[in-house]
């Protein structure tokens, strides 16, 4: 076994601190998706659907979003969202989210059903 030379040590620590830089920043994204997508699910559905990870909803026919994330499968889903989810409560309105909104929304339901 050779020992490490100065440079191979350096090298080593830099791509260390860089793997960990990139950990540090990919969890910052994620929660910063996080929080808007919970942000858009506040202003466009909390009124009658429970977006946190437990709880009921505010209006007892409306699904509790972390249900709705288990009852699709993720393709599907995403489809819904940008195309306005079709519900038989003809109240609920018909929101078209863009794919960024989307890809939010996704990232924070798939965070309450981790978590639970």
């Amino acid at each position: 076994m050779t020992a490490f030379s100065a440079m191979q040590a350096r090298c080593l620590i830099g791509g260390l601190l860089l793997g960990l830089a990139t950990a540090a920043h990919g969890a910052q994204k994620t929660d910063q998706l996080n929080a808007k997508g919970k942000a858009i699910l506040q202003d466009n559905c909390a009124r009658c659907h429970s977006i946190e990870s437990t709880g009921t909803s505010p209006l007892a026919q409306a699904p509790p979003m972390r249900t709705i994330y288990r009852r699709f499968a993720e393709k599907e889903l995403r489809a819904e969202l940008s195309e306005g989810m079709v519900s038989r409560h003809k109240a609920m309105p018909q929101i078209q989210f863009s794919d960024e909104d989307v890809y939010a929304i996704m990232t924070y339901l798939y965070t309450l059903a981790v978590r639970k």
